[in-house]
Formats: C-alpha cells, structure tokens, sequence
C-alpha cells in the first residue's frame, strides 16, 4: 500500500499532533454551535435557531392566522423549520471543515 505524501516519520508526528487538536476543538464545538443565532424571515413568520438547529422561538403576524387557511400558515412554518435546520447543518459543516486536520489523503477515505 502507497502512503500519501509527508507520511513518513516526521510526518506522522505533526499529523498526530493536528489530530489532537482536532479532538480538543471538536469537544467544544457544540457548545460553541448552540450559543451561535440564525434568524429566518419568511415574511409573517420569523423564527430563531442556534446553531444545532434547534429551534429557540417562531414569531407568527397575525396576517397569517385564518382559521379558513390553516395550510398557508403551516406551509410557511415548514418553509421557516427547514430554512432554519438547514442553515444550521451548513453552519456546523463549515465548522467541522475548520478543524479537521488537513492530513494528506484523508479526503479519499472519508
């Protein structure tokens, strides 16, 4: 088998060390991920969730509540929760891009 380049003694000993790091950062990050806020405004729904995508408040304009049209109204909700859930998976992701130790051919395993 063909290790990736700077895999050899010297190598190992700095990705190691990288992947630590990591490990350390990795421990925080969901405490980091539930202090972080993302507004979503679908116009007479706005909601708020952190950075786990847990939803932390929904604000309704009373607009939208017609007690003949309860499907407006969910639909925009869904919309709001999945914008919501989304932008958070991006957000975690992006933070997991962060801190993942850059150890050469790592890519092609995970």
């Amino acid at each position: 088998m063909k290790l990736p380049k700077n895999f050899g003694p010297g190598g190992f000993q700095g990705m190691l060390q990288q992947a630590q790091a990591a490990m350390a950062r990795a421990q925080t990050l969901e405490q980091e991920l539930s202090l972080e806020r993302i507004q979503i405004d679908k116009g007479p729904v706005k909601a708020i969730f952190d950075g786990t995508g847990t939803m932390l408040g929904l604000k309704l304009d009373k607009s939208v509540v017609d007690p003949d049209d309860i499907e407006a109204l969910e639909d925009l909700i869904i919309g709001a929760v999945r914008d919501g859930f989304s932008q958070a998976t991006e957000l975690r992701e992006s933070k997991m891009k962060e801190i993942m130790p850059n150890v050469p051919g790592l890519d092609k395993i995970l």
